[in-house]
């Protein structure tokens, strides 16, 4: 399985994976239609450049993505990630892509000397089961997750 940031060269792939999960899961996606021309644009605008996504790609199809966003508190110079979404196909699942996504994602936060990172856990049973399974995370009353990276 590769690993690959979402950019001109693997939209259409992309793509093809967000047609698929629309038609999986309607009720997660967060969005109503796939605009191709809008995302096509996106690809290398200033403020969206501050997103990522990393893709998980097996025989030229996606079967997964986590998207990120890098952010810094000027007051005490600590450097974050956010995470805004993690998904994966249904017959993907429970194969370990997500906790690979994962740890693409922790390497591209320390490539990149990120401190921390947050993300707002889905509240789905799936989604506990997940997530109860990393290592040195917080739990907080609301559905946030933090790791300190360092």
């Amino acid at each position: 399985m590769d690993f690959k940031l979402l950019n001109k060269d693997t939209v259409n792939m992309y793509i093809e994976y967000l047609k698929v999960a629309f038609l999986e899961e309607p009720e997660l996606m967060c969005a109503e239609i796939i605009d191709e021309g809008g995302i096509k644009a996106r690809i290398g605008e200033e403020l969206f450049n501050r997103s990522k996504s990393i893709l998980a790609i097996e025989k030229g199809e996606v079967l997964g993505r986590i998207e990120f966003h890098f952010y810094g508190c000027i007051q005490d110079g600590v450097k974050m990630a956010y995470v805004s979404w993690i998904y994966v196909l249904k017959k993907y699942r429970n194969k370990g892509i997500g906790k690979l996504l994962f740890e693409a994602f922790e390497k591209e936060c320390r490539k990149n000397d990120i401190d921390k990172y947050y993300l707002i856990r889905a509240e789905n049973e799936f989604a506990n089961r997940f997530y109860k399974g990393f290592e040195n995370v917080k739990f907080g009353t609301e559905p946030l997750l933090r790791k300190n990276l360092k």
